[in-house]
């Protein structure tokens, strides 16, 4: 009976003495924010696209409209990422609802960014700086911006984040 005892003491010590506390790895937790957020778009001078008509001739006229913000990145969850690939679309919208164009006819626009590096650390923060010129063609100035940002941890696995500015008419 005493052997039994002690070989089920024995096996409950080692059973029991190799379970820990459940830990928790770290895991992508982003927050986007945009500043200013809404922002106000301004007439823009000497950024031009072109556009080559029916005809095969090119047509090139100026972006209509400028608009400037910055993107912060925040991480919250404990996991240093380096930002691979930045993403920015522009819709027409109106009421801060996106207007899909009709007729064969897109938004046209351009866009410039920069940061001072593609690293944030784990509980740290980033800053992307945006220049976006846009035409749209409901010719109006009331737009929604789309930045998309990928991310990549030190194991490879790869993540998604998206952040949407309004631009107020």
């Amino acid at each position: 009976m005493k052997t039994i005892a002690r070989t089920a003491a024995l096996t409950a010590a080692v059973t029991f003495g190799a379970c820990s506390a459940p830990t928790t790895s770290p895991s992508l937790e982003v927050n986007l924010t945009a500043n200013p957020d809404p922002t106000t778009a301004e007439a823009s001078r000497g950024v031009t696209y072109t556009v080559t008509n029916a005809d095969s001739t090119i047509s090139t006229y100026e972006y209509d409209w400028k608009v400037a913000f910055v993107a912060t990145i925040q991480e919250t969850g404990g996991l240093a990422v380096d930002i691979t690939a930045v993403d920015l679309k522009v819709q027409q919208a109106s009421g801060g609802i996106v207007i899909v164009p009709s007729g064969g006819q897109i938004e046209r626009y351009r866009f410039n960014s920069s940061a001072s590096g593609n690293h944030v650390s784990a509980n740290g923060t980033a800053s992307i700086g945006f220049e976006v010129w846009y035409d749209l063609p409901n010719l109006g100035r009331e737009a929604l911006v789309t930045v998309s940002l990928s991310f990549k941890d030190n194991d490879s696995n790869t993540y998604s984040k998206s952040l949407q500015v309004r631009v107020s008419p």
